[in-house]
């Protein structure tokens, strides 16, 4: 069985809902306009759904001309993708990399502000003109490797497998199914093993190749319900996916999905239904 691409996500505002696409135009930096946008607080700090569940609940829409974002009971907040900023350039912080950014706005503000409900006003901000995001894991991701606003890696590809295997045992233990929205991934395959994706080093197309750099901890977000914001009170799944798929150097800590970068392809598209070959690491293979 080839191993097939099943479905495709991208994330224009990080830690916002994302929204499935047919296909994406793919870039060294993550899919084009992926984690282009990110929420800060007043001094210039990052926010997610780590610390407020509730941004699940903001929808995200692109065209070639607008993001949109959306909430149940407020009107849709637009952004034009090509203005030219008329803000002063300012410093962000994502995690331990410090970012020159522009933000959109105080409508934009005002409208984030009151979608998440924080008593302090949010900022939407993108990446300054020319700035280029420090790279962190040099050793893993490789020294050119950059990205915008993501965690780490410029991709994250998850096994379909996988999902189910963790599906399979949430049932056993009469727990609700999860689905792959909730580990947040830009590409879906399938066509391996549950936790195979593990072993693979590189996936290959004609007009493109991909390369697993290393498993992807998660964190308590995959804990969110995507449809209420909430998290679910026995921490699940994250304390069964740690007993499946630990990571390699932590047995308490749960793996799912890989972190990935593009080795060729820039500017190529990839879309639902490619079929992939696979390089395995010699250790881990058959």
């Amino acid at each position: 069985m080839p191993i097939t691409v099943t479905q495709l996500f991208l994330y224009p505002v990080k830690s916002l809902r994302g929204m499935e696409v047919k296909e994406a135009t793919l870039s060294k930096t993550g899919f084009q306009w992926d984690r282009h946008w990110m929420i800060v607080k007043p001094d210039g700090g990052f926010i997610t759904q780590r610390q407020f569940p509730q941004m699940v609940l903001i929808n995200t829409a692109i065209d070639s001309n607008t993001l949109t974002l959306s909430k149940p009971g407020m009107p849709d907040c637009v952004i034009n993708l090509n203005e030219a900023m008329h803000s002063e350039v300012f410093t962000a912080k994502v995690w331990k990399d410090y970012c020159e950014v522009v933000d959109e706005g105080e409508n934009v503000s005002e409208w984030l502000t009151k979608a998440i409900g924080t008593p302090k006003p949010l900022r939407l901000v993108r990446m300054a003109d020319g700035h280029q995001r420090p790279q962190s894991k040099p050793d893993l991701l490789g020294k050119k490797t950059t990205t915008l606003f993501a965690d780490a890696a410029p991709y994250l590809i998850c096994n379909q497998q996988s999902l189910n295997a963790i599906n399979q045992s949430l049932s056993n233990k009469n727990l609700s199914s999860v689905t792959i929205e909730h580990f947040r991934p830009n590409i879906v395959i399938n066509g391996i093993e549950a936790f195979r994706e593990h072993a693979i080093t590189q996936l290959e197309h004609e007009y493109y190749q991909l390369k697993h750099c290393y498993p992807c901890q998660r964190c308590v977000v995959p804990t969110i319900d995507i449809e209420t914001g909430k998290r679910h009170p026995q921490q699940q799944p994250f304390s069964l996916i740690s007993e499946l798929n630990s990571m390699p150097d932590n047995t308490q800590a749960p793996a799912f999905g890989e972190n990935a970068i593009l080795l060729t392809g820039e500017n190529q598209v990839i879309k639902i239904g490619d079929q992939l070959n696979s390089l395995y690491n010699i250790k881990n293979s058959d």
